[in-house]
């Protein structure tokens, strides 16, 4: 007599072991657990009507025998893809080559594979015709959406409010409030970072800043202000110098800074790239750090314990900052998250060998 929970397809050869598990299926399961395989179908999903009993015997299969369905069956099951779009400024700089870069990628991509989720990384600029940034919006169909800086969130934001897809900012983005979003507080690391200058006694601070149309650059630019004002010190424009966040743009940041007179006592590098770029610069003119020139830095990547000389910098939680970005839209995804997230982490001195009291 057949077993009403028998499949009746034909069941997928397969031999009892872990090196064999990529021939289990559904069906297998169904039959080894003596249930249904819809029954199936709603344990691995997570989805209720199933007793204890059923559930704990597909439990023990799927456990045996490590099954893990395939990407195209829990799309299948679910209408989704379980695939989430990383959105990325294209920078003139070599973006993978850049620390801060990978260290955020990394965060995102763990944690979405942790969670079941797969990534996928695209480059979005003003540069690019219209048509391309739309086949990157538009060409495939994604649960959701990680961004990377305003710049990329002005560009799309719009268009993703339409379709209502989950989104999450890495940054902060004053036009959009209601964006859920993970952030450093700039202004506050900014602020640390020059008092801790103004802490050693130098009355003469520049500051290296980033594009001055991103938001972080201007937030720890107002940090830096701030911290001035506090000492009853003047902000000066022609301290003020606007560059990149690449090596080569705090190299020539720092030449152009150097050439001033008085010549500055320290410098806030609003990236450690650029500090770096600043370190070459100063020893090119035959001063020192950090007698003559103290510096100090911003991401604390781990390049900077291995400069010349080891990199005073604000330390910034950049993987966990990947990490968190990943949890908010799977959440949004899995319908776990009703209010507006906005996370704001902090920026940490760490002290090298960078800074020291002015001669």
């Amino acid at each position: 007599m057949w077993n009403r929970f028998q499949s009746k397809r034909t069941p997928t050869p397969w031999i009892q072991g872990a090196e064999n598990v990529q021939k289990l299926n559904i069906d297998d399961i169904a039959r080894l657990a003596f249930v249904s395989r819809s029954v199936v179908s709603r344990v691995l999903n997570n989805r209720p009507n199933v007793s204890d009993e059923a559930r704990a015997r597909v439990l023990k299969v799927i456990e045996k025998y490590n099954y893990r369905p395939s990407a195209t069956a829990r799309s299948l099951a679910t209408d989704r893809t379980y695939e989430i779009s990383i959105l990325a400024p294209r920078k003139k700089d070599d973006v993978f080559a850049n620390g801060f870069w990978s260290l955020i990628f990394l965060g995102i991509s763990e944690e979405c594979i942790r969670r079941g989720f797969f990534v996928s990384l695209s480059m979005i600029s003003g540069e690019l015709e219209t048509h391309l940034n739309d086949r990157i919006l538009n060409g495939h169909n994604f649960d959701g959406y990680i961004l990377i800086s305003k710049e990329v969130a002005d560009k799309v934001v719009p268009a993703l409010r339409k379709r209502e897809i989950p989104t999450v900012l890495i940054g902060r983005d004053p036009d959009f409030p209601d964006l859920h979003s993970v952030d450093v507080d700039n202004v506050e690391g900014g602020y640390k970072a020059t008092k801790h200058l103004v802490d050693l006694s130098h009355r003469h601070i520049a500051i290296m800043t980033g594009p001055l149309h991103t938001q972080e650059s201007l937030d720890r630019l107002e940090g830096y202000k701030k911290a001035l004002e506090e000492a009853g010190l003047p902000f000066v424009d022609a301290l003020c110098s606007e560059g990149d966040y690449s090596q080569e743009g705090g190299h020539g940041c720092m030449q152009r800074l150097l050439e001033q007179t008085p010549r500055p006592t320290a410098v806030f590098c609003v990236s450690d790239a650029q500090a770096a770029g600043a370190l070459l610069a100063i020893h090119r003119a035959g001063l020192t750090v950090p007698g003559d020139v103290s510096v100090i830095g911003y991401d604390d990547l781990p390049i900077s314990r291995y400069t010349i000389p080891p990199l005073t910098s604000m330390h910034q939680p950049i993987y966990h900052m990947g990490e968190r970005a990943a949890d908010i839209v799977i959440d949004q995804i899995e319908g776990k998250i009703e209010d507006v997230v906005h996370v704001h982490l902090q920026a940490d001195l760490v002290e090298r060998e960078t800074c020291s009291p002015p001669r």
